[in-house]
């Protein structure tokens, strides 16, 4: 059964570091094989593409609202499938980088957690579509070839990932697709625009909405995190929070990571994870894979 990720409550595991790896500290580092990468691009056929988000029940934002134009540089759909469970997606970015791959999204979009049962969800099959629209992918389809992590990456400050694609046919994705800058820092509460593919009965993931709000900085016994008014459903996860914003491009410094959710099962609200000290070193390892 297909669905959006969105989490609404911070994913409670950890998973172990693949065998093999070297990833510094506090990082965990996947690769995935030239094989799995082929069956991945195969897998995610126009039609499978358009189908995980067919079956949309979470209400229609009222906040959000689609975007009209291009997809900004360097924002994307970003495919993969649960292992137990099933097609989904969530949102991602392409962001500068020394190898011209990198993307950032959640965390949970590439180590979903376990199942009630306590199994772990593997995720596989894991492309990203730049510019995405409508079943459309005017920009070609990447296969996903490393994916790099924080360790303690169920908390909510820490739920972001770097994920590098490999070439296709020969072309870099930030060199077809754009990128959006990225700053890792503190920065003051302010507006914020927000992207993301939902998953609810407005758009089933099919294309791009919006939030243009304010974005406020808070602080628990975890640590710093972003929230804002944006009721964008599951499949948001992982999308851009842009400062700076011009139409086309902006500065990424937070990515959607969870939501909140009325008696009516409506998103009322987005937290996002900061850009920190964490991030950094996430990013700069993925940038050298």
């Amino acid at each position: 059964m297909s669905r959006a990720v969105l989490v609404f409550a911070a994913v409670t595991t950890l998973a172990a570091p693949v065998a093999g790896a070297d990833p510094a500290p506090s990082t965990q580092v996947d690769t995935v094989t030239a094989a799995d990468q082929a069956v991945a691009l195969a897998y995610w056929t126009p039609e499978r593409m358009r189908q995980v988000g067919a079956d949309a029940t979470e209400p229609g934002e009222q906040t959000a609202k689609p975007w009209a134009e291009p997809a900004p540089k360097g924002v994307g759909r970003f495919f993969f499938t649960e292992v137990p469970g099933g097609d989904s997606w969530c949102t991602a970015t392409a962001v500068p980088s020394g190898n011209k791959d990198t993307v950032v999204t959640a965390a949970h979009c590439v180590h979903p957690g376990f199942t009630r049962d306590d199994v772990v969800i593997k995720a596989t099959n894991i492309v990203f579509v730049p510019g995405y629209d409508r079943g459309k992918a005017p920009l070609g389809v990447f296969a996903a070839r490393a994916f790099v992590v924080p360790t303690e990456y169920s908390l909510t400050p820490r739920d972001m990932a770097m994920v590098v694609f490999g070439p296709r046919n020969g072309q870099h994705v930030a060199d077809v697709a754009g990128t959006q800058k990225i700053a890792f820092g503190t920065r003051s509460t302010g507006g914020a625009d927000i992207f993301g593919y939902p998953g609810s009965k407005l758009a089933h993931g099919e294309f791009l909405l919006r939030c243009t709000v304010t974005a406020t900085r808070e602080s628990d016994s975890v640590g710093d995190t972003w929230s804002s008014p944006c009721d964008m459903a599951g499949g948001s996860s992982g999308g851009p929070w842009l400062t700076g914003f011009d139409g086309r491009s902006g500065t990424v410094f937070s990515v959607t990571s969870k939501g909140s959710l009325d008696d009516d099962l409506r998103t009322t609200s987005l937290t996002g994870a900061p850009m920190g000290d964490v991030a950094k070193q996430v990013y700069d390892q993925a940038s050298a894979i």
